[in-house]
Formats: C-alpha cells, sequence, structure tokens
C-alpha cells in the first residue's frame, strides 16, 4: 500500500504544472550571459575592444564564466494562462565571487520547455 501511496504522491506532484528549481535555473543563467553580453555590444560599439577589456579591467567576468547555483523558489502563484510568477533566491558565480540575488520572474511552459516572459 506504501508503495501505490508513492506513485500516487509522485504522479500528482509531476502533474502539478509548475516548474521546479531546476526548469528555472538554466534560464537565469542565459539570461545573466545575454545581459552581460548585451554590455559588452554595448561598450563595443562605443569604445571597441577597449571597452569590453575596461569592463574586464572593472571585474565584469566572461558571459561564459558565469553560472546559477542555489536556486530556491520562496514563493510560486499560478496567473493566467498557465503561467506562473515566481520569487527567487539564488547564487550567481563568477571564479570565486558569489553574488546572493533575490528577484521576481514571470514563466510559462511552451512546446520546447519553460520561457522567462518579458517584464
Amino acid at each position: 500500500m506504501a508503495c501505490v501511496s508513492f506513485v500516487v504522491v509522485a504522479f500528482l506532484a509531476a502533474c502539478s504544472g509548475a516548474p521546479d528549481a531546476g526548469d528555472v535555473q538554466p534560464l537565469l543563467e542565459t539570461q545573466v550571459r545575454a545581459s552581460l553580453e548585451n554590455a559588452q555590444s554595448a561598450m563595443r560599439a562605443l569604445g571597441g575592444e577597449s571597452g569590453v577589456e575596461f569592463m574586464r579591467a572593472m571585474g565584469a567576468p566572461n558571459p561564459d564564466d558565469i553560472h546559477i547555483e542555489n536556486v530556491e523558489i520562496l514563493e510560486s502563484r499560478e496567473l493566467e494562462h498557465q503561467d506562473y510568477e515566481l520569487q527567487l533566491r539564488y547564487d550567481i558565480v563568477a571564479g570565486d565571487n558569489r553574488k546572493v540575488e533575490t528577484t521576481t520572474v514571470r514563466v510559462n511552459e511552451g512546446d520546447n520547455g519553460w520561457r522567462l516572459l518579458p517584464d
């Protein structure tokens, strides 16, 4: 009987619809890396490669060196059209540097998986 209960609980959890931390982590990592790439592109447009070198001299990491870890969903709320609003806490890690962030995002699940929605 315990085995049947476990299967039912696992099935219901899988059907809950809300994303979990593992679904959100790669979305955040892509977003943070894209933001840094956009900043580097703007600096490159203004000052050429020396603009990007200046950013790096000021401590900006290479976008590929950024990782998101320890994603925690603090609050999850279902909205219209199966969109979810998530309050998150996570670590941005670049080399030996670690910064804890808290933010709220909106996500929904499409044919290719979860995606962040614009503000």
